[in-house]
């Protein structure tokens, strides 16, 4: 499920990045088109009208209010490009952290698992005591290739004999081992199959 998430967030960030990206190359070849004269009729002259001494004081103080009201202009905004960046920056950000902490978390559960794993070996069972075990490695109808097997068995160091038994040509190891397991497996891995005899 992770990985689904992770894709699709990650999907999700591209094809913003994407959209962010055309985005701004459209704005930049769109051509700037200059905004249209603005045509100002200028009033007709009004007769001058006698002002008495109140209207005088009021008209001095209008202009003063006119004055206080005006207010600074306001902050241009951002445009709506940086904010697409920035959100997408956060979600990039917000990405590589779960990421990094999933990588954090896997490195985490296998530096415990190979802690446990070194336990194990260091706590094995005690070792049993050394005895000699018969190990059969073949059964062969043709004594050419039981003395292939037993020449093979010689030159890895075991000490091996021929057993004619049963009409086959038998071939033998002797071993002497505290972990007939480990013999087993690896004379398995050599001649195929590989059993106890004693």
């Amino acid at each position: 499920m992770r990985k689904e998430r992770l894709l699709i967030l990650l999907g999700t960030l591209i094809a913003l990045i994407f959209f962010y990206v055309g985005l701004n190359k459209w704005l930049e070849s769109k051509p700037e088109s200059a905004p249209p004269p603005v045509v100002v009729r200028p009033a007709p002259p009004q007769p001058a009208q006698p002002i008495s001494p109140p209207q005088e004081e009021k008209a001095k103080e209008e202009p003063k209010a006119e004055e206080k009201k005006q207010t600074p202009p306001p902050e241009p905004q951002k445009p709506k490009e940086d904010l697409i960046a920035q959100k997408i920056q956060e979600e990039k950000a917000k990405e590589v952290q779960k990421t990094q902490e999933g990588k954090n978390l896997t490195v985490q559960k296998q530096k415990a698992r190979k802690e446990v794993a070194k336990q194990e070996k260091q706590v094995e069972k005690p070792k049993g005591e050394v005895k000699e075990y018969v190990i059969q490695i073949g059964a062969f109808s043709s004594k050419e290739n039981a003395e292939k097997a037993l020449e093979k068995a010689k030159s890895m160091g075991y000490r091996a004999e021929i057993v004619s038994e049963d009409e086959f040509y038998k071939v033998r190891v002797r071993v002497k081992t505290d972990d007939p397991n480990k013999v087993l497996a690896e004379l398995s891995s050599s001649f195929g199959s590989a059993i106890i005899k004693q």
